[in-house]
């Protein structure tokens, strides 16, 4: 028998809070000492994926990705002919909270016998970086692929424009995902206890021990079903 898929009111409103955040960011960018900072909507989608998981995470990248194509025909500049392609403003964002869901677990299963709050803090640093970096590969060559040789402006596409998408935002992109992510996830999930302060990942939940009746000590070797064969 198939496992229905059950979304809750509270799937819903959390969905719909990352929908406005991801929205707000795309529609009103944010603008500083000239260096547009276009990468929140990208921690959002961290955020999604290693607190709420890859379904989540799916969600948001998906919203990302419409809401760019969206912005393209909304807010035009030089370059949004170049993000009319869903394979450029689409797909790459549904790529981020696969490869950003599984760094997380990666890097937390290595580091199980660390505290929860440290091993989800280095973990969500090492998935904020990991997405970054899929996001840009995948825009890049994309842009590349569908446009290389074009003249947008007085840019032409090419080698020049790539080390230019490489440079100093790359690396604000980076190291900002990298410092803002963990302590709102690991706060996220301290506060939604998914992890608990002090405990390793090795240890069981209470849910997870395995329930002894009383005065069946010395029989805690012997399953359930042996002790029903038995009584049988």
């Amino acid at each position: 028998m198939k496992k229905r898929l059950k979304i809750t009111t509270n799937d819903i409103a959390v969905a719909s809070i990352f929908l406005a955040l991801i929205l707000l960011f795309v529609f009103v960018p944010i603008n500083i000492f000239g260096i547009d900072i276009a990468f929140i909507p990208l921690i959002a989608i961290f955020i999604a994926a290693n607190v709420r998981g890859l379904g989540m995470g799916l969600f948001s990248g998906v919203c990302f990705g419409l809401a760019s194509l969206a912005a393209s025909f909304l807010r035009p500049t030089v370059f949004s002919p170049i993000f009319h392609n869903p394979l450029v403003s689409v797909v790459p964002r549904m790529i981020i909270p696969i490869t950003t869901y599984y760094t997380f677990r990666f890097v937390k299963h290595l580091l199980r016998r660390s505290p929860q709050e440290v091993s989800a803090s280095i973990a969500s640093a090492c998935s904020a970086v990991v997405g970054v970096v899929t996001n840009t590969a995948l825009v890049v060559s994309m842009i590349v692929a569908f446009n290389f040789g074009k003249t947008y402006g007085d840019t032409v596409i090419g080698g020049a424009f790539v080390l230019g998408l490489l440079g100093v935002n790359f690396l604000i992109e980076v190291l900002s995902c990298a410092v803002i992510t963990p302590g709102i996830c690991v706060g996220l999930r301290l506060a939604l206890r998914i992890d608990k302060k002090g405990r390793r990942d090795q240890e069981p939940t209470d849910d997870e021990k395995p329930n002894v009746e009383k005065g069946d000590s010395s029989d805690s070797g012997e399953s359930i079903s042996e002790k029903k064969e038995r009584e049988a």
